[in-house]
């Protein structure tokens, strides 16, 4: 398991969050963000170098907002000490360029817009996942925009091609775009292929999203 250790101003915790959402669905990575993950309680400073000196990738969210924090420079400063690998995120709206010890280290452009994209690209990168993902994850986008119910038929059955590269996280996302789609969830086309599948991961699924799909009428 990798372990990265976002570091962000409280300004910029919603966009920490959903970082660390994107990253770990890839089962290989797990992220720490202090707002999601320490415990009620205790030692929040203990809890923070803990998680330092644990994290293969340190990753500072590159803002105003983090430049001017007095406690994302000692992270910075500690991660610098430990030569962790350090990999700057740099929000294309908002974001600023890295300073100080760690500007000449590469940054990792994201896009606002496109969060789940600019992860994937850089896993991929990194050869964390493979290069099948990209065919995946274009199957998944076009799967999630089915505009008819005949289209979701032919999208959930290309998609289901790659099952056996699926990933929990994939399961998860199917189910929810499903749930939120009607030209999906109408579509008796794509209920055939979707009903066994749903019935195959029913100890990831809960009970009331599953009553939900299998509800409509």
């Amino acid at each position: 398991m990798l372990k990265i250790f976002i570091s962000y101003s409280k300004h910029d915790k919603k966009l920490a969050g959903e970082l660390k959402k994107y990253f770990e669905e890839c089962e290989k990575i797990e992220c720490f963000v202090a707002h999601d993950d320490i415990i009620p309680g205790s030692s929040w400073e203990q809890e923070i170098l803990k998680e330092l000196e644990i994290a293969d990738f340190f990753m500072p969210l590159q803002t105003d907002n983090l430049e001017n924090s007095y406690w994302c420079q000692q992270e910075s400063g500690f991660a610098l000490a430990r030569k962790t690998k350090i990999i700057p995120l740099i929000p294309n709206i908002g974001g600023s360029e890295p300073i100080g010890f760690y500007a000449k280290f590469q940054g990792l452009k994201i896009k606002l817009d496109g969060l789940r994209d600019s992860v994937r690209c850089w896993l991929i990168n990194e050869g964390i996942i493979s290069k099948n993902s990209e065919e995946l994850e274009k199957r998944m986008i076009i799967f999630e925009n089915s505009g008819s119910f005949y289209e979701a038929g032919m999208n959930i059955k290309s998609l289901l091609e790659m099952e056996s590269q699926f990933t929990k996280a994939d399961i998860h996302r199917i189910l929810e775009k499903t749930l939120n789609n009607v030209q999906i969830l109408e579509s008796w086309a794509a209920r055939d292929y979707l009903k066994p599948l749903f019935f195959k991961h029913t100890k990831l699924i809960s009970k009331e999203e599953l009553e939900k799909f299998l509800n409509v009428r």
